[in-house]
Parts: structure tokens; C-alpha cells; sequence
């Protein structure tokens, strides 16, 4: 079992991130935890290649950490959605070689560490809408189509948080919907290794039938 290059870029992404956002605003080191946790999901699957989908959308996920969190203390609690992305993204269904998902998802994140970067703190609760739509994304059917979706209204509601301030926010929800509905589309599925088998009974009879 070796370790894969993917996983240490993208834990490298998530330090380097990190640090340099905390040498800027010192007030915002308690991401560094969050850095940690993220490195600890990163970490437990060292031995497989992420791809270059998944490398993107954790880097850039990192990316619009620093940004908001170098920009004030105040915003250093987004950290805990990049976690949270982080994992998200890195236990999804994403093939590896589906570079517009991690786009899209990185599309979401630079448009919420530049809104906090330029208006403040008052634009950082954006953060849970790009982490709903990390999850939407990372585990789309349909790369193209959903990628593309994210990258287009991300970016259209980045632009205008950022032309008009942060009072215009709420557009990051209508961001993550406006993604979201792309899915009758490109087909949504969770994540390999959980079954949902809270409410299924054992079937007697085709337990008798296995035996025999």
C-alpha cells in the first residue's frame, strides 16, 4: 500500500492555505484545527488517488479559506464548513478524472472567500451554501452538465456579491438551488459504502434459499 501524490498535494494545499492565512489575520489560528481535521479525512484514504477532481475542489475549497480568514478573524469559523467540504469531497462518488466538478466546487468557495475578502464578515454564512453544493456536486452522475451549472451561477453570484456588497449574499442561496436543480439532469447518487438499511428486514425465505 503506497501513499498516493493527489492526497499529499492536497493536504499540502490544505496547510499551505492555512498558514498563510493565519501569518496574515493571527487571530483566526483556531482554523489550523479544522486544518488538522481536514487533513485527517484526507489522510485515511492516503493509500487511494483522489484524481485531479477531487485535488481541485479541496485546494481551491482551501484557497477561499485563506482569503476570508486572512481577511478578518471574524470569518475564521467558515474553516469548519471547509472540513466539512473536505470530507464531503473526499468520500463522494466524484470520478477522479471529473475536473468540472472540482471546479465548480472551487468556483463556489473563491466566491465566498473573495465576498468576505472585499465586504467583511457579513458575506462568510455563504459558506454553507458552497459546502451544500460541494455535496451536491461531488456526487453528481453527470459531470459536465453539474460542473458547469456550479462554475456558471457560483460565478454569476460571485460577480454581483462583489460589484454590489454583501447585502446581496442571499445570492449564494439561489446559487446552490439554481446547481442543485441540474440534477433531474445529470442523476444524483450517495456515496459508495453506506447502506441504507435502517428500516429492512431479514427475509427468512431467501435466507433458506441461499443455504440450500
Amino acid at each position: 500500500m503506497t501513499i498516493k501524490a493527489t492526497s499529499v498535494i492536497s493536504i499540502l494545499a490544505i496547510w499551505v492555505s492555512s498558514i498563510v492565512a493565519v501569518a496574515i489575520e493571527p487571530d483566526g489560528w483556531w482554523i489550523l484545527i479544522f486544518a488538522f481535521l481536514a487533513t485527517a479525512a484526507v489522510g485515511a484514504s492516503a493509500w487511494r488517488r483522489l484524481g485531479i477532481s477531487r485535488l481541485i475542489a479541496i485546494a481551491g475549497t482551501w484557497l477561499g479559506v485563506a482569503f476570508a480568514a486572512g481577511a478578518t478573524g471574524d470569518a475564521a469559523w467558515i474553516s469548519i464548513f471547509a472540513f466539512l467540504t473536505t470530507a464531503a469531497v473526499v468520500y463522494s462518488t466524484m470520478r477522479r478524472d471529473a475536473w468540472l466538478l472540482g471546479a465548480g466546487i472551487t468556483t463556489a468557495w473563491l466566491a465566498t472567500g473573495l465576498a468576505v475578502l472585499v465586504h467583511g464578515s457579513d458575506a462568510a454564512w455563504m459558506c454553507v451554501f458552497a459546502f451544500v453544493t460541494a455535496g451536491a456536486v461531488a456526487n453528481s452522475h453527470n459531470a459536465t452538465i453539474r460542473g458547469v451549472a456550479a462554475i456558471f451561477w457560483w460565478a454569476i453570484a460571485g460577480l454581483l456579491i462583489l460589484i454590489f456588497g454583501a447585502g446581496l449574499a442571499w445570492l449564494s442561496v439561489f446559487a446552490f438551488i439554481l446547481t442543485a436543480s441540474s440534477i433531474g439532469f445529470g442523476g444524483f447518487s450517495f456515496p459508495r459504502g453506506l447502506e441504507w438499511d435502517l428500516f429492512d428486514h431479514d427475509d427468512d425465505s431467501e435466507r433458506v434459499k441461499v443455504v440450500r
